[in-house]
């Protein structure tokens, strides 16, 4: 293949990226705006989340129209400052993720600077909007590595979160070198990150739904110590296992650790303490237990019923959620574990 063939195949990979990247964005928007309540109770954090989406897309869309010939990043002010509140957004977003007990709309100051971008040169300020990211990404790291102790809960969620944070640091390291690298190699290099990383969150959310709750508990648990002093533990635990075990709200597939926490009149932080306390578990590994056992009892008692419907009617929202929990609970699939219950194949509906 000759040098020109793999430029153009570059190209047009970088271009589709750019163009999936804008689509992805949008669509997050929506995904992140039904979760919001949930993940980002507040209205300075769904801001922040906005604006990292749609400043990703906007450079996304400059870096286009660099590929195209249309315009070029490196003399661009608009493009700089579109980067430089993709940067501080983007710091906002993991603020008000990692710490939402300090979360507040004041933390919106850090970008006043972007007024005094079109002072600066371009090829300036685009290293120095990255200069500035490097410090977000150890802030983000430090406020990971604290949560370290949460790891024997969560291991598929902590590797996934510090790997969105390894990639973070690669993005800088090439933003870093921008003022040395040819405007093509940096558009090129920065434009396949952004789209890799979107398509990756998107896989993510479809290949794990309750992956955003999953990692708002590993902060819920962080700031759990101590907020159980003046709570009555016992009747709580009486109650929380009564809903979990007669009324069966684990059958709710869209029960979360802030909704179950009101029912109880707790915060989720004081629900996350109680659940890890009494049970050493985290709240979604407590409600997929729960969950695995009712469809262990329906495997058997019911052997005519597809494994879908079973892990559906559980609380699953869908088939591979089933086979992933199940497995990881049990170390078998449900169909594995029907024939090893002495179920007749004869009669399993898959």
């Amino acid at each position: 293949m000759t040098a020109f063939n793999m430029n153009f195949i570059i190209d047009l990979i970088t271009i589709f990226n750019t163009g999936f990247s804008i689509v992805s964005c949008l669509l997050l928007i929506v995904i992140g705006l039904q979760k919001a309540d949930a993940l980002l109770p507040t209205a300075s954090a769904k801001l922040s989340m906005l604006l990292m989406l749609l400043a990703l897309a906007a450079l996304q869309f400059f870096h286009y129209l660099s590929l195209v010939g249309i315009s070029t990043v490196f003399t661009s002010s608009i493009y700089a400052l579109i980067l430089f509140f993709a940067t501080s957004s983007f710091y906002l977003f993991c603020r008000a993720f990692l710490q939402p007990e300090t979360e507040s709309f004041r933390s919106f100051l850090i970008l006043l600077p972007a007024f005094f971008v079109w002072l600066i040169p371009t090829h300036i300020v685009i290293p120095l909007t990255f200069a500035l990211g490097t410090g977000y990404t150890i802030y983000i790291c430090r406020q990971l590595y604290q949560m370290r102790d949460s790891r024997k809960h969560f291991q598929l969620e902590m590797g996934i979160i510090v790997s969105f944070a390894f990639n973070a640091l690669l993005i800088l390291i090439v933003g870093l070198s921008a003022i040395i690298l040819q405007e093509k190699i940096f558009v090129i290099t920065y434009a396949n990150l952004i789209g890799f990383s979107l398509l990756a969150m998107i896989y993510l959310q479809l290949r794990f739904p309750d992956l955003t709750e999953k990692a708002q508990e590993i902060v819920a648990m962080r700031y759990a110590a101590s907020t159980l002093k003046n709570v009555e533990a016992e009747p709580l635990l009486d109650k929380l296992k009564n809903l979990l075990s007669k009324e069966k709200i684990y059958k709710d597939e869209n029960l979360s650790l802030s909704s179950l926490a009101e029912q109880l009149d707790l915060t989720s932080h004081q629900l996350s303490e109680l659940i890890n306390r009494h049970f050493d578990l985290g709240f979604s590994r407590l409600v997929r237990e729960y969950r695995i056992e009712d469809a262990k009892s329906q495997l058997i008692n019911q052997p005519r019923a597809s494994v879908l419907s079973i892990g559906l009617d559980v609380g699953f929202s869908s088939q591979s959620n089933f086979y992933t929990a199940f497995k990881e609970i049990t170390g078998e699939t449900p169909g594995q574990f029907r024939k090893r219950m002495g179920i007749s194949e004869g009669l399993i509906n898959y």
